[in-house]
């Protein structure tokens, strides 16, 4: 007997308590689809009140009326879920008009879980086709699971053998079998399993090269179920750019070097600083950026490196001790690069030594006489001030000599026997000085500063007399020339430069009143010493 039958025979009250006790939820419907009885399995999973029994079934089954091929509708639960079901239909005829019995089994959790799966497993497709990259996904024991287009496009050699399950060594070993392998491989087996080893690392990053010239970067990341993802990213555009910056840098006419930040280890040179520093490349890979500067200023160069927080521009002239042990002036531009979180300094080196030279000797001509090469005027004067500044106005001595007997040998010998002269008087001075600051001030008029201890003043003054006992050669001709020396000193003949240059003077004009070739001090007038000049 059916479970139609058997309802046709029971009363009202006996339908009610046999559907009450049916394990599943079962509803009850009038001829409209408006629920007229719940049981408690129908209540519990549709949450439904004594209220709910004039609400339309379809407001739990929206599919309903089932078509006949819907054996498993969805259905939706008191708590807004959409489930699977199993649905069964029966109606019969009661003194209450036609009635219809929906009797319903909602799939198991488990059964519920694994659409879910298969659900997520389609939308992760999805989302991998759309990735811009090639895409492949492996489970714990490195088998291919996924793989997007853009991926078996990549490889052509291997697309036909891609299938789910395979493993990524045996794609690697038709790969090679092939003879289609992008890279050149001599030992096949030493390749295979070192390419596994990095494959079977947390994180595993290197660059490929295919046949047509293509650069692609391997990224592949371990998942915490021990399965891994990789993508393939095309980083031709990338190597061109590289290679483009590498050529430019290269080929660069200064000196370039590239260090790190940190450490300021020098990571790559290029072919003018090779040339500028006269070191192998692999002795200058193997130094630092502060390394070239003379002892005295590495320190400060490298902690001013490691405080850039940007662009420098040069200002500071340094100098660098090159491979041949000269001595080199530079200015250097710093840049500061960002490669992920590394930091980097490209440092631009322009040799300004032919630049310093120029400049020291323009300034040396500045202050000296072209002609004797002695300090000239200006610079003794500067001497002198800087001088009674150091020394409080103490210990300074200023003597003013006049050549005796000069003017007959440019008369009879000419400017240029002069100027000979005038070389030898400075020589001769020079020896005479002890030491001491010689100047010539222009024509044959000559100075000498004495600082410190001026107590051998007699002995200088004496000394540069004697200096010119002996003749002088001039054009096979024998001449003898003397000299007149007028001294003062401070504080006792004056406090600063000008006082002294002029009591200097006074004095040299007495000495000179007094017969020449003597010297006097600007405190006495008493003759020190005399010495005849004469010319033969």
């Amino acid at each position: 007997m059916n479970l139609k039958t058997l309802w046709e025979k029971m009363l009202d009250a006996e339908i009610v308590a046999f559907l009450e006790a049916c394990p599943m939820a079962a509803l009850v419907l009038d001829a409209v689809g408006t629920i007229v009885f719940a049981n408690a399995g129908a209540r519990e999973l549709f949450v439904l009140s004594d209220a709910s029994h004039e609400l339309s079934v379809s407001n739990l089954i929206p599919d309903w009326p089932l078509p006949a091929t819907a054996s498993q509708p969805l259905l939706v639960t008191g708590a807004g879920h959409r489930r699977d079901c199993r649905v069964g239909v029966m109606t019969w005829s009661s003194a209450s008009g036609r009635l219809t019995a929906v009797l319903i089994e909602p799939e198991s959790e488990d059964r519920h879980a694994a659409v879910a799966a298969r659900e997520a497993n389609l939308r992760l497709r999805y989302v991998i086709e759309m990735l811009p990259e090639a895409v492949c996904v492996f489970d714990a024991n490195d088998r291919y699971v996924l793989w997007n287009e853009k991926y078996a496009e990549l490889y052509p050699d291997i697309a036909d053998h891609l299938k789910p399950g395979i493993a990524f060594e045996d794609i690697l070993k038709i790969s090679l079998a092939s003879g289609r392998m992008p890279e050149v491989v001599e030992d096949r087996d030493m390749w295979l399993k070192q390419r596994m080893r990095k494959f079977r690392q947390p994180v595993s990053q290197e660059e490929q090269q295919l046949k047509d010239g293509r650069w692609l970067r391997h990224d592949d990341r371990r998942t915490p179920d021990g399965g891994a993802i990789g993508m393939r990213i095309d980083i031709s555009e990338l190597k061109q750019r590289e290679e483009r910056l590498r050529q430019l840098f290269d080929a660069n006419p200064m000196p370039m070097l590239l260090c790190d930040g940190s450490s300021l280890q020098i990571l790559q040179v290029n072919r003018a600083a090779i040339d500028f520093y006269g070191f192998a490349k692999a002795t200058l890979l193997s130094r630092r950026a502060c390394d070239m500067h003379v002892e005295s200023e590495a320190d400060r160069f490298a902690d001013g490196l490691l405080e850039l927080e940007g662009d420098c521009e040069a200002r500071t002239v340094w100098r660098q001790r090159v491979a041949d042990g000269t001595e080199r002036h530079v200015l250097v531009y710093v840049r500061l690069l960002h490669e992920g979180l590394d930091r980097r300094l490209l440092l631009t080196i322009a040799d300004v030594s032919d630049r310093i030279l120029a400049e020291a000797e323009a300034n040396r001509l500045a202050r000296h006489d072209m002609l004797t090469g002695l300090p000239n005027r200006m610079c003794f004067y500067k001497a002198l001030d800087d001088a009674l500044k150091m020394n409080n106005g103490m210990g300074v001595a200023v003597f003013c000599l006049d050549l005796d007997g000069f003017k007959p040998v440019n008369d009879t010998f000419g400017h240029a026997a002069g100027d000979e002269v005038l070389k030898m008087v400075a020589e001769r001075l020079r020896g005479a000085a002890r030491g001491h600051m010689v100047a010539r001030l222009g024509g044959d008029e000559f100075a000498i500063l004495m600082t410190g201890d001026v107590g051998d003043i007699a002995d200088v003054a004496k000394g540069c007399i004697a200096a010119f006992k002996s003749s002088f050669r001039i054009e096979g001709a024998i001449v003898d020339i003397g000299i007149s020396i007028g001294v003062s000193a401070a504080p006792e003949n004056g406090e600063n430069g000008e006082v002294l240059i002029q009591e200097a003077d006074r004095a040299l004009y007495r000495a000179k009143a007094n017969g020449r070739n003597t010297w006097r001090t600007a405190s006495s007038d008493h003759r020190q010493q005399t010495v005849s000049g004469r010319m033969r």
